[in-house]
């Protein structure tokens, strides 16, 4: 019963100890896990069993909230608050276009093929958490949907499509995700050139980067297909390969960042961003997620937010190669941020 699950949110803010509540996509489970102390846990090596928040700078350290105790409930569907009036500010629209020209003119020179620039925007926080990430639950079957709160950590929340590593048995898989269009009922997306080297480029990357723990042979690519996210569709390459006996550190570090949130090269690509954006990414293009010794669901962190009492940051971003347009560049930005948005 979705009473029982916000009633037990509540009680948990309330209380001001960690928690996070997660529900993986196609599904009507959602998980809880918290904790009976404020402590903060810290993993390394990804060998944690529990819900781990990892930053974008895998540099740092990654939270992580224990299973030790842990809750289940079943969601039924309702209407959610959606709020069609959402007005998004444009006070990064000139920086993030002239950084997207200054990226155009590195690929130009050779030195990068893609890179994804992002932005954050300040929205006036009007709902608790729990509330907005109740719509959440109701908006976004087709995505992981999570809440996050540690009040050592922070307050995320957020609507991920895209897979970063799942293993399940002896099974592992990861997907490549590119190219954006809001989604139309009943009408098959008209993908440009643009989008469709975008989306070749990182599945090439993800695919080079498999080989670098697995054969070939071992490395299954399936056919690129639509992949629907709410209001946006996108591109989606799956890859499946064996699962590696021990914790998965050593294929996160190998993929992470994934193409579609770093870039192609993945070095060149890292060195652009961390020179060239004016602010923290935090745990936005990072990875999340519940893992345990036998089984791992971890998703890359988009269409994230974090939430203060005062302010919601809403982070988006989009990937940039020679043919991008800078103003459909920054409009892409705003659809995704729009995702979010309007149910704040």
């Amino acid at each position: 019963m979705n009473d029982s699950l916000f009633e037990k949110l509540n009680n948990l803010w309330e209380s001001e100890k960690p928690f996070v509540c997660f529900r993986l996509p196609n599904t009507d489970k959602a998980s809880v896990f918290f904790q009976k102390d404020t402590k903060l846990h810290w993993t390394k090596d990804l060998s944690c069993s529990g819900f781990l928040m990892a930053p974008f700078d895998l540099k740092q350290p990654i939270p992580f909230i224990p299973d030790q105790f842990s809750e289940q409930f079943k969601i039924i569907n309702t209407s959610p608050n959606l709020n069609s009036e959402v007005i998004l500010d444009s006070k990064n629209k000139i920086s993030f276009e002239s950084l997207v020209i200054k990226a155009k003119e590195v690929i130009a020179s050779g030195r990068l093929k893609k890179v994804v620039l992002s932005h954050s925007q300040d929205v006036k926080t009007k709902r608790d958490a729990v509330a907005i990430f109740q719509d959440l639950l109701s908006h976004y079957s087709l995505a992981m949907v999570y809440l996050w709160h540690h009040p050592l950590v922070g307050t995320w929340f957020g609507a991920t499509p895209e897979q970063f590593i799942t293993t399940q048995e002896n099974l592992s898989q990861t997907m490549a995700l590119a190219g954006t269009q809001t989604y139309l009922e009943n009408e098959d997306p008209n993908w440009t050139t643009k989008e469709i080297e975008e989306q070749e480029l990182v599945a090439i990357q993800v695919e080079e980067d498999l080989k670098k723990i697995f054969p070939t042979n071992q490395i299954q690519k399936n056919p690129t297909i639509d992949q629907r996210a709410g209001n946006l569709v996108h591109l989606c390459t799956c890859f499946q390969f064996p699962k590696l006996d021990g914790n998965i550190v050593a294929l996160a570090q190998v993929l992470h960042p994934t193409p579609a949130v770093g870039g192609v090269p993945k070095e060149e690509a890292i060195r652009f961003i961390e020179e060239n954006e004016a602010y923290e990414r935090s745990f936005y293009t990072g990875f999340l997620g519940p893992t345990n010794s036998s089984e791992s669901q971890l998703y890359v962190n988009l269409r994230c937010a974090r939430w203060t009492p005062e302010t919601t940051t809403l982070f988006v971003g989009a990937g940039i190669t020679l043919g991008s347009d800078p103003e459909k560049e920054w409009l892409e930005t705003q659809r995704k941020a729009y995702t979010l948005a309007k149910v704040l």
